[in-house]
């Protein structure tokens, strides 16, 4: 038996009073959701352990701006480890979700009016991150069966106000990585164009047949205007600690992202209780982790062949993240599709569409499958046995 990701596991009474965002706790009894990227399942014993350890004294008191050097150092040794990439720990900002970290990063690299290429389709807080910052969106097409930027597409979209260009990697929603290949020629059409170079990696250790190339992988050509952003939501399940990370490529960088975090004025800042819980996550928990890309490539293969036969969906394989975003059949609208199946099957998915992930993804749904095996099977049951109310 799985000790960490059966069907046993996953507590529903808990996760109708605590999983918000689109998910158990916003649904009407009986509503199965695979929407919200977050796991159906208890986080690492371990992390558990700490956070009671944390609390042990009774204190709760600030933390330091830039974030508990034990947790910086966590999280450069973890690059280093995981990724094989070289990041000083003195320049790695702890911040209050990678979500935060897009929005400091895009308002300290852009002055109004400044433009900023962002993947299409990719996560809407991109786009909110840029207007935050008084951007310019230039939404580029991505390739949809590779999920990489065309750089004759992007050279098109280059010009004088063009400040940065921007990745998601592995890509939100269509769960395909970059290669090292891609990687390079990506960082050498930003050192040709003098961008900076903002990637998300907030995905990069969910991977199955091969690990995810970091864009700071020392493998990598070397290009000193990239930033990345990151958390322990996806790999550890810990979106409600909100843990992100900026790291910075120099000290000169480090200390504007700090100055425009607000961390200084006491007004934002990462919780020192979740810094625990990261730097435990970050040091103890390989084997959950492990466990859980395992227990997820079991999933990935039971939800590709659920959208192979189907009837109305059409697979588009994928490499990493526990996301499939698959193509509908018949010209259906992507909104009315999954309002439909939310109706007739009571099971929420995440429609395609511009508000979502910006235009190429209209036609498209997505479905999350970090949940057990049990409760998965019984969601694509209640779909296919309802399929012909869909059109």
């Amino acid at each position: 038996m799985d000790i960490y990701f059966s069907n046993e596991q996953v507590n529903i009474d808990a996760l109708k009073r605590k999983a918000f965002n689109y998910r158990w706790a916003v649904h009407a009894e009986g509503i199965i959701p695979l929407t919200a990227a977050d796991p159906d399942f208890p986080i690492a014993p371990q992390i558990k352990e700490s956070i009671k350890k944390y609390i042990e004294d009774g204190y709760f008191s600030y933390g330091p701006p830039e974030g508990i050097v034990a947790f910086k150092n966590a999280i450069s040794n973890w690059y280093n480890r995981q990724h094989q990439a070289d990041c000083n720990p003195d320049f790695i900002l702890p911040v209050n979700s990678a979500a935060y970290a897009l929005f400091v990063v895009m308002k300290t690299i852009l002055n109004e009016g400044d433009e900023a290429i962002i993947p299409n389709p990719v996560d809407f807080l991109f786009r909110k991150s840029i207007e935050y910052a008084k951007g310019v969106v230039i939404p580029c097409a991505l390739d949809m069966e590779t999920g990489a930027f065309k750089l004759d597409k992007l050279e098109q979209e280059v010009n004088p106000k063009t400040k940065a260009l921007m990745l998601c990697n592995p890509n939100n929603p269509l769960g395909k990585s970059y290669s090292l290949d891609q990687i390079n020629a990506i960082k050498s059409f930003a050192k040709k164009h003098n961008l900076w170079l903002i990637v998300d990696e907030i995905w990069a250790d969910i991977y199955y047949e091969k690990k995810v190339c970091s864009v700071l992988s020392t493998s990598s050509i070397p290009y000193g205007k990239t930033v990345v952003v990151s958390g322990l939501s996806k790999n550890f399940g810990l979106a409600g600690l909100r843990i992100g990370y900026i790291i910075c490529p120099d000290h000169s960088f480090y200390t504007k992202v700090l100055e425009n975090s607000l961390h200084q004025s006491t007004a934002f800042g990462l919780s020192p209780i979740a810094q625990a819980a990261g730097i435990c996550a970050l040091t103890e928990c390989d084997e959950w982790l492990y466990a859980f890309r395992k227990h997820l490539g079991k999933m990935k293969v039971l939800s590709h062949e659920f959208v192979k036969n189907s009837g109305f969906l059409m697979p588009i394989e994928s490499d990493s993240t526990y996301l499939l975003f698959p193509k509908i059949k018949h010209g259906l609208d992507s909104e009315d599709l999954v309002k439909k199946i939310l109706e007739t099957s009571q099971v929420a998915l995440v429609p395609g569409g511009k508000n979502w992930f910006e235009s190429e993804s209209e036609g498209y749904l997505r479905i999350c499958y970090a949940t057990s095996e049990a409760i998965l099977e019984e969601a694509f049951e209640r779909i296919k046995s309802k399929k012909e109310t869909y059109f």
